[in-house]
C-alpha cells in the first residue's frame, strides 16, 4: 500500500487501482456469490454470537474466498473481489445487530416464536439506515481523519495479495498462518490458554489483573498506535485498578466460582452501566462535533446537484458517495415501514391511552429511531475505526438506546398506565424498547461494517457509491433469511432458559449473554430497577473527557483523550484492554526505533499485523463449521492432563513470540 506522509501526521492513501482505471466492480456472478456467502455468514455468526457472545468479522473470510472462487472466472478483478466481500460482510453485520437484541424477546416471553415479518422489516430499517447515515460519515473519517480500521485494512491487503507477487503476499500470508496456529491451539485444540490473569483478596477488596493473549486484539492495537489507546488504557486502569476494588471494599464479592467470575460479576453489575453512561454522552458530543464537516459535505452535494452531471461531476471515480439526493429518499423513503412497524406494535399492545398519546407514541418512535439511529451509527463508524468491528460494543449502544427511548416512554405513558401493576402493559413497553433497540442495533452494526468496507476500497481504489449500494443489497438479502436461521437454532438448542420443546437438555441451550441483559435492562427499567447512580457517574465522567480533550486539542498536543474510547475503555473486561495495549506499545518501540529513518511505499509491520488480523478471522469462521455440526464448541477439544496446569504459561510464551516477531517485521522498513 502506497502511502504519503503530510504534515499532520496522517496517512494519504494511494489506492492500488488508480481513479482514472474502470474495471467491472458490481457483476452478476459478484452479485450472486456476495448474497450466498452472505447467508452463509449471518449462519455461522448467529450460531457464535449466540454461543460465546462474539461475532467473527465477515469481510477477511469473505475476501479470501471470493478470490478462491473468482480466480477459476475469466476477467476476475480485484474490485469485483472487493464488492463481494461488500455483500457478503453484510451477513454477519446484520447478525451481530440482531442476536444481541430480538432474542430477547423470546426470552421475555413476548415472543414464543421469532415473528417473520417484523424481524425482516426490523433489519431492512436499520440495514438501510445504517448504511444512508454511513454515507457523509466517509469523507470525514475515512478520508480526512483516515482512521485505522484494523479489518478495513487488513482486507485491502488481503485482496491486494491476490494480485501482487511481491514479497508483501510472504508477509501477509506468514503473518496469517502464525495467527491461526496459535488461535487453533487456543479455540479449537483448547490445549493453550486464551489469557493469563491474577486476581488476589487482599483485606476486605480484590484486585489483579488480566491479558487476552488474542492475536487480533494485539495487532489491531499495533496498527492504531500508543497514542490513540491512551483514553482507553485511562478507562480500562481506571476501571479495574481503582474503582472495583474500592467498590468491593465497600459492598464485599458477590457469590461467584472464583475472585475473577465475582469481580467480573461486579463490572457487569455496575460499571458496564458507567460505560453506557459516558458513551450516551459522548455519543452525542462525537456527533455534534462532527456536524461542520457532515453539514459541509451536504452542502457541496447539493451544490454539486445543481451542476450538469450532477456529483460525479466533480469528484473523482474513487471519491463518489450514493449522491446526497439519494441519501434523503432512502431515509425519507425507510421511515414509512418504520411507522407501520411501531403502528402495529402499539395497536396489538392494546395500551389503555388516549388517542391523542396513542399517535404521538407512534410518530415519537418513528421520528427518534431516525435520530438515534444516526447518533449511534455515528459511534459505530467512529469506534471500528479505531478498535475494530469485533470490538464494537453494540450491546453497550443497544444499552444507551435502550435508555433513551425506555425513559421517554415511561414519562409519557406513565401518566396514564401503572407499569408497577399492569405488568402485561409492562411487558408490551419492554417489547417495544427491544424492536427500537433492534432497529439501533442493526443500523450501528452496518454502519461500521460499511465504513470498514470503504477503508478496504479506499486501499484497491473502489467507488464507494458501488460499495454503499452493494451493502443494502447484501443487508437486505440477510433479512429474508435471518428469521429462519434465528428460529432454526432456537430450535436445535433452545436460548437462554427458553427451551421450545419439553424434554430438551438446558446445558445444550445458547446462552445469549447481550439479549438476556437486554431483556433484563428493558423490564427492570419499567419496575425501576436500573442503576441510575452508576448511569450518571458516566455521564459526569464523560463531560470530564470532553473538556480534557478539548484543553488537549488547544494545546496542540500529539496526545488526545477521545471520550468514546474512554468509555469502551470502561465497558469491556480488562483483558481485552491490556491486549490492545500490547500492540500500542510494540508499535510504539517501532516508532521510536524508526525515528530517524522515514517510512517506505510498503510499512511490513502494517501488513504482517494485517495477515495476524486476517488470520484469526478466516479460522473463527472455518470453526463455526463444526461447531455448528455438533452442537458443540469443545469437539475439537483435545484432553491432555499433563499439560493442563501449563495451559496459561504455553500460551503466553507463543504470544510473546508473536508480539517478537511483529517488532521485527515492524522495524523492517529502511530507509529509501
Amino acid at each position: 500500500m502506497k502511502m504519503a506522509i503530510d504534515s499532520h501526521d496522517s496517512v494519504r492513501v494511494e489506492p492500488f487501482i488508480p481513479a482514472s482505471k474502470i474495471l467491472p466492480e458490481i457483476t452478476v456472478r459478484g452479485v450472486i456469490l456476495g448474497i450466498l456467502l452472505a447467508i452463509l455468514l449471518a449462519a455461522s455468526s448467529t450460531f457464535i454470537g449466540l454461543k460465546i457472545a462474539r461475532t467473527i468479522a465477515g469481510s477477511i473470510p469473505a475476501a479470501l474466498i471470493s478470490m478462491m472462487i473468482l480466480r477459476s472466472f475469466r476477467g476476475s478483478n480485484i474490485l469485483e473481489n472487493n464488492m463481494v466481500q461488500t455483500i457478503a460482510s453484510a451477513g454477519e453485520t446484520v447478525a451481530a445487530g440482531v442476536i444481541f437484541t430480538l432474542p430477547a424477546l423470546v426470552i421475555m416471553g413476548y415472543w414464543h416464536s421469532f415473528n417473520y415479518i417484523q424481524t425482516v422489516v426490523i433489519v431492512i430499517i436499520g440495514g438501510v439506515l445504517g448504511v444512508m447515515f454511513s454515507v457523509p460519515l466517509r469523507r470525514s473519517m475515512v478520508v480526512k481523519d483516515n482512521l485505522p480500521y484494523p479489518e478495513g485494512l487488513a482486507t485491502g491487503e488481503i485482496l491486494k495479495a491476490g494480485e501482487d507477487t511481491k514479497g508483501s503476499t510472504k508477509i501477509l500470508l506468514v503473518g496469517s498462518v502464525l495467527s491461526a496456529s496459535l488461535s487453533f491451539l487456543q479455540t479449537g485444540f483448547k490445549i493453550v490458554g486464551e489469557q493469563v490473569q491474577y486476581w488476589t483478596k487482599m483485606g476486605s477488596t480484590a484486585f489483579g489483573g488480566s491479558l487476552m493473549l488474542s492475536p487480533v486484539l494485539m495487532a489491531a492495537g499495533y496498527i492504531v498506535g500508543i497514542r490513540a489507546l491512551v483514553a482507553f488504557a485511562v478507562g480500562g486502569f481506571l476501571t479495574w485498578g481503582i474503582a472495583i476494588p474500592i467498590f468491593v471494599s465497600m459492598n464485599g464479592l458477590p457469590e461467584a466460582a472464583d475472585i475473577p467470575s465475582a469481580l467480573a460479576a461486579v463490572q457487569k453489575a455496575n460499571f458496564r452501566y458507567v460505560g453506557v453512561g459516558v458513551l450516551a454522552v459522548g455519543g452525542l458530543w462525537s456527533v455534534i462535533s462532527l456536524m461542520k464537516q457532515i453539514v459541509m459535505a451536504i452542502k457541496a452535494s447539493f451544490t454539486a446537484m445543481q451542476t450538469k452531471g450532477g456529483e460525479f461531476a466533480l469528484s473523482i471515480r474513487t471519491d463518489r458517495d450514493l449522491p446526497f439526493k439519494y441519501v434523503i429518499m432512502g431515509v425519507v423513503g425507510i421511515s414509512i415501514p418504520t411507522f407501520i412497524l411501531f403502528l402495529t406494535l402499539v395497536q396489538s399492545a392494546n395500551f389503555a391511552i388516549d388517542s391523542s398519546l396513542f399517535w404521538f407514541t407512534i410518530f415519537f418512535a418513528t421520528i427518534f429511531s431516525l435520530i438515534v439511529g444516526f447518533i449511534c451509527s455515528a459511534i459505530a463508524a467512529y469506534i471500528v475505526g479505531i478498535v475494530g468491528t469485533t470490538s464494537l460494543p453494540v450491546s453497550g449502544i443497544s444499552i444507551a438506546a435502550i435508555i433513551a427511548f425506555a425513559s421517554i416512554l415511561l414519562f409519557t405513558l406513565g401518566g396514564q398506565i401503572d407499569f408497577h401493576v399492569n405488568t402485561d402493559a409492562a411487558l408490551k413497553a419492554s417489547a417495544l424498547v427491544i424492536i427500537f433497540a433492534g432497529v439501533v442495533a442493526v443500523a450501528a452494526s452496518v454502519s461500521g461494517d460499511n465504513m470498514q468496507d470503504l477503508k478496504a476500497g479506499q486501499i484497491v481504489g473502489a467507488t464507494p457509491w458501488k460499495q454503499q449500494l452493494m451493502l443494502v443489497v447484501g443487508a437486505v438479502a440477510s433479512a429474508l433469511v435471518i428469521p429462519f436461521i434465528l428460529q432454526t437454532t432456537f430450535e436445535a438448542y433452545g436460548i437462554g432458559d427458553v427451551l421450545p420443546r419439553p424434554g430438551m437438555d438446558p446445558n445444550q441451550a445458547l446462552a445469549a449473554p447481550q439479549a438476556t441483559l437486554m431483556a433484563t435492562l428493558a423490564k427492570g427499567f419499567f419496575a425501576g430497577k436500573l442503576p441510575w447512580s452508576m448511569i450518571q457517574l458516566g455521564a459526569g465522567l464523560a463531560v470530564l473527557a470532553i473538556i480534557l480533550d478539548e484543553f488537549l486539542k488547544y494545546k496542540k498536543s500529539s496526545v488526545r483523550f477521545p471520550v468514546l474510547l474512554f468509555a469502551l475503555g470502561i465497558y469491556l473486561p480488562f483483558g481485552y484492554v491490556t491486549g490492545f495495549l500490547v500492540g500500542g506499545v510494540i508499535s510504539y518501540f517501532v516508532e521510536k526505533h524508526l525515528k530517524d529513518a522515514p517510512r517506505t511505499d510498503t510499512d511490513t509491520g502494517v501488513l504482517f499485523a494485517s495477515g495476524i488480523i486476517a488470520g484469526e478471522a478466516i479460522l473463527g469462521a472455518i470453526l463455526t463449521i463444526p461447531f455448528a455440526i455438533y452442537q458443540s464448541t469443545d469437539v475439537l477439544a483435545i484432553n491432555i492432563p499433563f499439560l493442563k496446569p501449563y495451559e496459561s504459561f504455553l500460551g503466553f510464551i507463543l504470544f510473546l513470540g508473536l508480539c517478537i516477531y511483529l517488532y521485527q517485521q515492524g522495524i523492517r522498513q529502511r530507509k529509501k
